[in-house]
This record gives structure tokens, sequence and C-alpha cells, in this order.
């Protein structure tokens, strides 16, 4: 298979999953809670193993706790994705609003260049969509990461069509 035509088969496999994660929300975000928890699992496993196998690394402990805490929250999320999917929301809402913050100040610091209204604007639709988030955290919980995934897997998928197609005539 050439690579442009690899390209191009696995941008259609992101855009139909991407389709299936806007179709059913609540699906795509208990597969999004279950995958960080693997992936916890798998980093903290690998820091643990580096902790303990790393000889003379100088933050060994520093690099166990860290591993530790990774197995417990992933271990967590595999047991209870359900709670996971609440504490996973209230997580995108707290970054929507603190780089909502980070976005005004720089838009207010640009005040005289032409970044200021884009900067403007995009730190408002963050806080906006934080704030929308933690007015119904519940609701949020079981569509949001869903939601987040399903245009992700969209953009990627018509990224990786394009550069495929673009392959193709080069």
């Amino acid at each position: 298979m050439r690579p442009s035509t690899f390209l191009i088969f696995l941008g259609i496999v992101l855009l139909i999953g991407g389709v299936l994660a806007i179709a059913n929300p609540f699906a795509a975000t208990l597969t999004a809670t279950t995958l960080v928890g693997v992936l916890l699992v798998l980093s903290g496993v690998g820091q643990l193993w580096t902790a303990f196998a790393g000889g003379d690394l100088p933050h060994r402990l520093w690099t166990g706790l860290i591993g530790l805490l990774g197995v417990v929250v992933g271990v967590d999320l595999l047991a209870n994705p359900l709670a996971g999917m609440v504490s996973l929301t209230v997580l995108v809402g707290v970054l929507f609003l603190v780089m909502g913050a980070i976005r005004l100040y720089i838009a207010f610091r640009l005040r005289e260049a032409p970044l200021f209204w884009p900067f403007l604007i995009a730190g408002a639709a963050s806080i906006l969509i934080g704030g929308m988030i933690f007015a119904d955290v519940m609701a949020a919980a079981t569509t949001l990461l869903g939601l987040l995934l399903g245009i992700q897997l969209l953009a990627d998928g018509v990224a990786l069509v394009a550069l495929g197609l673009l392959a193709r005539r080069l």
C-alpha cells in the first residue's frame, strides 16, 4: 500500500470514528475516560519501572511517586469510569477557564496589535465554554468529552485525507 493511500484510508477511518463519536457522545466519553485510565496506568508502570531500575537516577523518589500516582488514578478511572467522566469534565472545564483568562490577558496586552480581537474573542469563547461546563457539570460529563473527541477525530480525518491526496499529486 502506498503511503498516500494509507493516509487517505486512515483519514476515512478517523472521519467514521468522529461521526460515530458525535452520534453517541456518551459512549465516546466513556471510551475516552477508559483510554485515559489505560494510558495513566501504562505511563505510571513505566515511571515506576524507571524509578526502581534507574540505578543512580537523581530523582528516583519523585519519579516513583509520580508513577504510583499515575497507576492509582488510572486504576480509579478504570474501576469507576462514570466518576472519572465527571472528574475529567471538571478538569476540561478548568482548562477552558484558565486558557480563556490567559487569552484575555494576552489580548489586553496586545491592545494596539492586530491580534487583539482574535485573542479577545478566543478568550471570551473559552470562558463561556468553561462557564457552560460548570453550569451543569453532570450533563456536560455525559457528552462533552465525546463531542470533543468526535470533533478532533473529524479534524484529523480531514487533514489526513487532504495530506494523502496532496501526496498523490506530488
